[in-house]
């Protein structure tokens, strides 16, 4: 789970005039760091992938946990760009 709020912004230069969806996949370390972004089936437009990219590998999270122990997860997120009026 992320320690702060992950607000995502559209590309500079770019105007969303539909509702953009992908999966992402990210790989977390035992401290909570990001150390990988997959891009899983739908993806996004490439600078909206980017953007999302960016913002997930700098966000911090709570580490997974097995028996009280840290230890590396993996977890699946839904990204959304929907800017309709």
């Amino acid at each position: 789970m992320p320690k702060t709020t992950i607000v995502l912004e559209p590309p500079p230069g770019e105007i969303v005039s539909a509702r953009l969806v992908g999966i992402l996949s990210l790989f977390i370390d035992e401290q909570g760091r990001v150390q990988r972004v997959d891009a899983e089936e739908p993806t996004l437009p490439p600078a909206f992938e980017q953007v999302a990219r960016e913002a997930f590998m700098a966000a911090e999270f709570s580490p997974g946990e097995v028996d009280g122990r840290a230890v590396k997860s993996h977890q699946r997120v839904e990204v959304v760009f929907d800017y309709m009026p």
